[in-house]
């Protein structure tokens, strides 16, 4: 026996375009996923099993599919980016510097940046910015993309209160591959809303919650609001950028985004908090739990694929419910492994 099975599961996907994780309990070296659904169906061009092992470049795999409306099988490798990415968010260090092309597209809330090496960006991606000569208050923060060009550009996918400023003429940017794996986890702060409530945007997707206390550290004036500074306050509300707070900043003064004359300066940020001290000791509580629990894990990405149209999905291994209808999704059937036999043998 040259392999031994360490994990399997199964999972609905109601959803057509939603990439899946599987969290594992440790390394594997090889994976199959069954589309149970579409296995024992006859539809046309849909996937009914996928194949990884170690040493397959991210977002590949090997894909058996109906290439008619009949029980056929044929095979083939997973288009780019719609197969298998070996998942481990304790490896967070950054990317290699990736240069820029020409300048920002635009100088405005949402920067378009340009470079022609674009490998590993999708939506979602983590970007940090550096050496953005003449939008130097762009250096050092790190940005969630939504629109990618290969080869071209991508777009900040959060605006900030305003434009930076200026178009950069020069600079880098690096993958930031995963979040920080111990918890709490701080966001860097693009805009606040002087209103009530005061609602927070963040540069990256946030991951708070309705009910968490948050506190807010803006120690430099250059970004204004210097009113909110140490407020701690309930989040109320959320979108996967922004917090809404029990903050009633509509008399504050306005925020600003730092512009290049104001460096140098310190970012805006927010950080989850928890019980005071001396509640924590009256009830034994330890009150460094949440700084030292970790929350890195080892996994797989089952991608939901590139494919355009009403076909997103039936040829990649996270499944659709493209021919079940919303609601009844494929049946996903994975399991995962070891293997003991010597990858370098010849």
């Amino acid at each position: 026996m040259d392999n031994t099975i360490i994990w399997q599961g199964e999972y609905k996907q109601a959803d057509v375009a939603v990439d899946k994780y599987i969290v594992l309990r440790g390394g594997v070296d090889w994976m199959e996923v069954v589309n149970w659904t579409q296995s024992v169906a006859t539809n046309a061009d849909c996937g009914t099993h996928y194949y990884w092992q170690r040493g397959m470049a991210d977002g590949i795999g090997l894909c058996y599919f109906h290439p008619a409306a009949n029980t056929t099988l044929g095979v083939q490798a997973c288009a780019a980016g719609s197969g298998f990415t070996y998942v481990d968010t304790t490896d967070t260090a950054p990317g290699a510097a990736r240069i820029l092309n020409g300048a920002f597209a635009t100088n405005v809330p949402q920067p378009i940046v340009s470079s022609a090496n674009t490998a590993g960006l999708a939506t979602g991606s983590i970007v940090r910015l550096s050496g953005t000569t003449t939008a130097m208050s762009l250096s050092g923060w790190d940005f969630q993309i939504d629109t990618v060009v290969d080869g071209v550009s991508f777009r900040m996918a959060y605006a900030m209160q305003q434009a930076a400023g200026a178009a950069a003429t020069a600079g880098y940017y690096r993958i930031i591959p995963y979040d920080p794996i111990f918890y709490p986890r701080w966001r860097y702060i693009v805009n606040i809303t002087a209103a009530n409530p005061a609602v927070i945007h963040t540069s990256v997707d946030h991951g708070y919650t309705v009910g968490q206390k948050i506190r807010v550290n803006l120690p430099d004036a250059k970004f204004g609001m210097v009113e909110i500074n140490g407020v701690e306050a309930i989040v109320t509300a959320t979108t996967a950028g922004t917090i809404t707070t029990n903050i009633d900043s509509s008399g504050f003064t306005a925020f600003e985004f730092a512009l290049p004359a104001t460096l140098p300066n310190t970012m805006p940020t927010i950080v989850p908090i928890g019980i005071d001290m001396g509640t924590a000791i009256t009830g034994a509580v330890n009150i460094l739990a949440d700084a030292t629990y970790n929350t890195g894990y080892i996994g797989m990405k089952l991608h939901v694929g590139a494919l355009a149209g009403a076909n997103l999905g039936t040829l990649s291994p996270a499944g659709s419910n493209v021919t079940t209808g919303a609601g009844n999704g494929d049946i996903i059937k994975w399991r995962a492994g070891k293997s003991f036999s010597d990858l370098n043998e010849t």
